[in-house]
């Protein structure tokens, strides 16, 4: 092989010595590149070879290797074009190995011999001029997009499941969704152990035993496991716990939120969350409740109470001529024109209600439970209203209704139900000669023990009537009334510095018999502050006039209360009422054992004598 110059091209022997050194690579590299593309063809910068050179191309027809002039035609070769490359790159190995332009050790990847000839890899690698006067020879400098290699993607192999991946701001500080998902996980467990105390600990067990009363359970473990950012939002608002005490003497959950919102106020947005998300009694779900509002949706309200009030049916006659007394109260007052009874919406117990009665009745025959008793009643200034002079709805009516006052009606009922309660009271605690009551309106208070012999006089000297009606300052009164007694004589009860008393094993249950007119202002909060409680069973009768469509929009909103919580039972009367037909209804859902038999009812030393009735005002 003849030797060539190092100062000529390796290919097309073109002498190179007046090239700056970065034209001379283009140069030969574009020579390559020309030999590879077209192994049967000369390069284009052949014509610039000298004349004898160029005469022997002519002669060998281009079967010729440029570098040692080999004929590929002789029989070394076998005619093919891989045998030409291999014979070609072995020629330029051996002369570019002593030239100048051979890459030292350590150069890039695009001066890479073994990469330039690699079959893989036929892309332009052209390197940029160093000089700045060869831009003025070469022509126009290429962009650098178009003279980068394109380079063949590399397969990788995916990461293993479960496998930290890297990060584009760091090696390793990549996290995968589940190890994500753990880690909202662990920190919402965090969270619930900072605020409630270790797994265990009593206020932890409290939050769990809420969850379990409220059927929400699911629900929380649902939104930790799926949802952390939604756990921590609800944990912090405290909706996954008791109302605490101090909420309720400030009232922070009864402010009113402004018009344009959906809800009225934050207990009523809280109520109504736990009962869109927790499940019914039966473990069933339900469609989505939306609360109303009496200014944006006054007319719904007006025709669903109208809707409610057409159920109303007569009274069972031949059952009337039995209970019907002269001793009900519309038949002493003059004012009443009529002497018909109303009639009366049929009241609904349902079957969860029924169930979990007969649950605490097989634990009384066992001894296992035990009951205690108590009144609380509304004695606040709407009680009071004179339905003779007309009363106005927030619809703007007014509306005159022929039959007693709330307070009237309640004062009877209160007297002929203590005919019945006291003696199984005595049962239990044969001191006993009343039965301990709370009366609230603007606030709570404890009267005492109201009893049957002298009602009268201790009405008369305990109940003060008028102010507002929030019916949650009544029920701490009647929680802090019953704690306190239960805990001084028996050891039960435990207190929390934050939601107050609480119930502990072996407690007695406490039967509560409610009377009210609807018109509490926080009746959200009561309602979800019942659906928590299950050391209460709760009777609420519901008092107002007939032929009223916000009464019935108040049973309406009681009844959803019945309907969710199986410790609450719902009784709604109104009108001109056959007193001892209630009283044995509401007793029969006070006492899950022993209630007042029909002869019980209709003892005549039980019933009232007619008398004339006083003259209530709230003012």
């Amino acid at each position: 092989m003849a030797p060539v110059s190092e100062d000529d091209c390796p290919v097309c022997q073109t002498t190179l010595s007046q090239m700056s050194e970065g034209t001379r690579e283009s140069h030969v590299q574009t020579c390559i590149e020309s030999h590879l593309s077209a192994p049967l063809k000369y390069p284009s910068s052949a014509s610039k070879l000298p004349q004898n050179s160029r005469a022997q191309e002519s002669e060998d027809k281009g079967e010729s290797c440029p570098i040692c002039h080999t004929s590929y035609l002789t029989k070394d070769f076998d005619g093919s074009d891989s045998a030409r490359e291999a014979h070609f790159s072995t020629c330029f190995e051996s002369q570019s190995s002593s030239s100048k332009f051979a890459p030292s050790p350590g150069s890039p990847p695009s001066y890479n011999r073994e990469g330039t000839f690699d079959s893989n890899s036929k892309s332009s690698e052209a390197a940029f001029p160093s000089e700045k006067g060869a831009a003025s020879k070469l022509g126009p400098t290429p962009s650098r997009s178009a003279t980068m290699p394109i380079r063949q993607p590399v397969p990788t192999e995916a990461p293993p499941s479960g496998s930290r991946r890297l990060s584009i701001f760091g090696f390793g500080n990549g996290k995968n969704k589940e190890q994500k998902m753990e880690e909202k996980v662990t920190k919402a467990d965090g969270l619930m152990r900072q605020r409630w105390g270790p797994p265990g600990s009593p206020t932890s067990e409290m939050v769990r035993r809420y969850w379990m009363a409220t059927r929400m359970e699911q629900h929380w473990e649902y939104l930790r496991a799926h949802h952390p950012r939604q756990f921590k939002k609800y944990l912090g608002k405290g909706y996954m716990e008791p109302i605490p005490t101090s909420w309720v003497q400030n009232r922070q959950l009864a402010y009113l939120y402004p018009e344009p919102s959906n809800w009225e106020t934050p207990a009523e947005k809280r109520l109504y969350y736990l009962l869109n998300n927790g499940v019914m009694p039966d473990g069933s779900m339900h469609p989505v409740l939306r609360p109303l509002n009496i200014n944006r949706d006054m007319y719904t309200i007006i025709r669903r109470g109208n809707e409610r009030n057409a159920r109303q049916v007569h009274l069972n006659a031949q059952k009337l001529a039995q209970y019907q007394s002269p001793g009900d109260v519309f038949q002493s007052d003059k004012d009443i024109k009529s002497h018909r009874y109303s009639d009366q919406v049929p009241n609904t117990v349902y079957e969860a209600r029924t169930a979990a009665l007969h649950e605490l009745a097989e634990g009384i025959i066992h001894g296992t439970d035990h009951l205690e008793t108590m009144l609380l009643i509304d004695v606040s200034g709407s009680m009071t209203w004179n339905p003779h002079g007309g009363m106005l709805g927030p619809d703007g009516i007014l509306r005159f209704h022929d039959q007693p006052s709330n307070i009237l009606l309640v004062q009877h009922l209160v007297h002929r139900v203590l005919h019945h309660m006291i003696p199984r009271q005595q049962k239990e605690h044969s001191t006993q000669l009343g039965i301990d009551t709370v009366t609230f309106s603007s606030f709570g208070r404890y009267v005492g023990q109201i009893s049957a012999d002298r009602f009268t006089q201790d009405w008369n000297r305990q109940v003060q009537l008028g102010g507002g009606t929030q019916v949650m300052q009544g029920w701490q009164t009647v929680k802090a009334t019953y704690f306190q007694h239960q805990h001084e004589s028996y050891g039960h009860g435990r207190w929390d510095p934050v939601f107050g008393w609480q119930a502990t094993p072996g407690m007695p249950k406490l039967s509560l018999l409610v009377f009210l007119d609807g018109e509490a202002t926080d009746m959200d909060e009561f309602e979800l502050e019942l659906l928590g409680e299950t050391w209460a069973y709760v009777t609420i009768a519901l008092v107002g006039m007939e032929n009223c469509p916000h009464h019935h929009s108040h049973a309406i909103e009681l009844e959803r209360v019945a309907k969710f919580n199986p410790h609450v039972g719902f009784f709604d009367v109104h009108g001109r009422v056959c007193e001892r037909m209630v009283v044995e209804d509401i007793l029969s859902s006070v006492y899950p054992v022993d209630p007042p038999s029909y002869s019980e009812i209709l003892k005549p030393e039980y019933d009232l004598p007619p008398e004339e009735l006083p003259k209530y005002s709230a003012y």
